[in-house]
């Protein structure tokens, strides 16, 4: 059986920049009256997540802007 790792963050911005690099969204979490955004681990989403906190991320802006407003109605509704 393989295990998984998860990684998170509260950061919709970087979830947003996952999501619309083919990540998928695992869960969903509360953190007090925050979100906390769930992700499969992998060297590669970790490499994205660099590339993302020293401003050489690359993004569509059109699906970019689409996977924020996804993620915010999930904020919302979760």
């Amino acid at each position: 059986m393989k295990m998984t790792t998860e990684t998170t963050t509260q950061d919709i911005w970087l979830a947003a920049v996952a999501c619309q690099n083919g990540y998928e969204l695992c869960d969903l979490r509360k953190l007090g009256d925050r979100k906390l955004f769930v992700f499969e681990d992998s060297e590669a989403f970790q490499l994205l997540k660099r590339d993302y906190y020293w401003h050489q991320a690359k993004v569509d802006p059109l699906k970019f802007k689409k996977a924020i407003r996804e993620l915010k109605a999930l904020t919302v509704e979760g």
